[in-house]
């Protein structure tokens, strides 16, 4: 009797410790913004719903603020060689290693919403191709509100843009900075307000949800939404790690991931007018951007575009060409 209770202990153990097992799938996420940011936020809805689902068997652990200590540019890298296992990564800040990723992150190159869900449908046959050499894919994405620009003295002109010293977070800003006179500095976000406070910046260009994450009014005092770009986030992950869940796993993720990026998107324009209100509130003055203004900031963006499309290739002068085409920009 004791030896058949004991057997049965054993069992009940073993079986214990297999579900244990099971549900210790851990990732450790990269974030790059902080835990107040609404894509942080969305992340962790994200992350609570794929335990709920998976009754705990995948454990997604955030780490917002880039405290894993990854920049930006290292992200498509780190997702391909498994240093990181899922990653928030910016396809504006990842054009170093797939130029053609940096296309929905182009200057003026969309006015709304619409046109900005648009261009990402176009792009994403290609992006799920490019992410794929780099042994990766994306689960769901989001999208900025569009970018404005923080600074210490009112902005109206194209002309009044030359000699500002503002921090950029890509590409598209470094281009715009030579192409106004701008002195662009490419850093990451947790690196701004120090730099603010030491006198090496004086502006920045970002969107009104990161100048409250930042509380510029407190060093700066305009914001000019010359809606420079809307970039998206692609939420990625390795595909080893992702090849190892069992298959009922992956259906259930790629399920809340569908879901989850249509909540994204449709929550930018609900945060950028908050993160305005809230921007005027603490002082900040809003100056709108007169057609003349606009005018010759489309004329930029049309130069930068056509420079950038000759090293992005072929594949994104075509994205470009029916984009153009659906919205008769160019």
């Amino acid at each position: 009797m004791k030896r058949s209770i004991l057997i049965l202990a054993c069992l009940i153990f073993v079986a214990g410790a297999a579900v244990d097992a099971i549900a210790e799938i851990k990732w450790d996420c990269h974030l790059n913004y902080p835990a107040g940011n609404f894509h942080s936020k969305g992340a962790q809805r994200f992350a609570d719903r794929v335990r709920e689902a998976t009754n705990g068997e995948l454990n997604i652990v955030l780490h917002p603020g880039a405290a894993l200590g990854f920049k930006g540019p290292e992200l498509l890298r780190a997702v391909a060689e498994g240093q990181l296992v899922i990653a928030e990564v910016p396809t504006g800040m990842v054009e170093g290693d797939a130029p053609v990723l940096a296309l929905t992150a182009q200057p003026f190159i969309s006015t709304n919403a619409f046109e900005q869900r648009l261009l990402y449908q176009l792009a994403k046959p290609t992006y799920a191709k490019v992410l794929k050499k780099f042994n990766q894919f994306t689960l769901y994405s989001s999208v900025w509100p569009f970018s404005g620009i923080y600074t210490q003295r009112p902005i109206q002109t194209a002309a009044d843009l030359k000699g500002l010293k503002m921090r950029v977070y890509d590409g598209t800003g470094l281009a715009f900075g030579k192409a106004t006179g701008i002195a662009a500095r490419k850093m990451p976000f947790s690196e701004v307000y120090p730099a603010m406070k030491a006198g090496l910046l004086d502006s920045m260009y970002t969107s009104s949800v990161s100048g409250v994450d930042a509380k510029a009014w407190e060093v700066l005092k305009y914001f000019t939404p010359i809606n420079i770009v809307g970039p998206v986030n692609m939420f990625n992950v390795n595909l080893d790690a992702w090849n190892k869940l069992p298959a009922d796993i992956q259906k259930k993720v790629l399920e809340i991931a569908e879901d989850m990026e249509n909540e994204m998107w449709e929550l930018a324009g609900d945060m950028d007018r908050k993160s305005r209100a809230t921007l005027q509130e603490n002082g900040m003055i809003i100056n709108p951007v007169s057609k003349t203004f606009r005018k010759e900031l489309s004329a930029i963006g049309e130069q930068l575009r056509k420079a950038w499309v000759e090293k992005a290739g072929e594949d994104a002068q075509k994205i470009l060409e029916e984009y153009y085409r659906i919205t008769g920009r160019k």
